[in-house]
């Protein structure tokens, strides 16, 4: 990892970019049929969609807010998510793990719930 919301993960044959956040969901939401809502079951329902178009706008991410036309398009990142191993490999791993911990940063290990006042029986 590079930097708490930029991360190279090797795919491709090559060390990529990864851009995590709010830029990134972002465009994400805008160009596919998911929602923020909908992200856990369609990925859950299509991974082998849902994956690569996220993997996709991560890395076009970086080069839309340099207005530079990227120089791939989420065919190649299909192809080299497959040509690495598929959706089991380290880079998608590596990829999905980073992706949760940008969108759950501050979060505790454990959730406790205290009650304050008088309960009702």
């Amino acid at each position: 990892m590079t930097g708490k919301k930029v991360a190279k993960i090797r795919l491709g044959g090559k060390d990529r970019t990864f851009h995590f956040g709010m830029g990134f969901l972002g465009l994400f939401i805008e160009n596919t049929t998911t929602t923020m809502e909908s992200l856990e079951e369609d990925m859950s329902k299509n991974p082998f969609k849902v994956l690569p178009e996220l993997m996709y706008y991560s890395l076009v991410y970086g080069f839309v807010r340099n207005d530079i036309k990227p120089d791939f398009s989420k065919y190649d990142v299909s192809d080299w998510i497959d040509e690495n191993g598929g959706v089991d490999s380290a880079s998608v791993k590596s990829f999905i793990d980073l992706l949760g911990k940008s969108m759950n940063p501050d979060l505790p290990k454990e959730k406790t719930v205290k009650t304050v006042g008088k309960q009702k029986k």
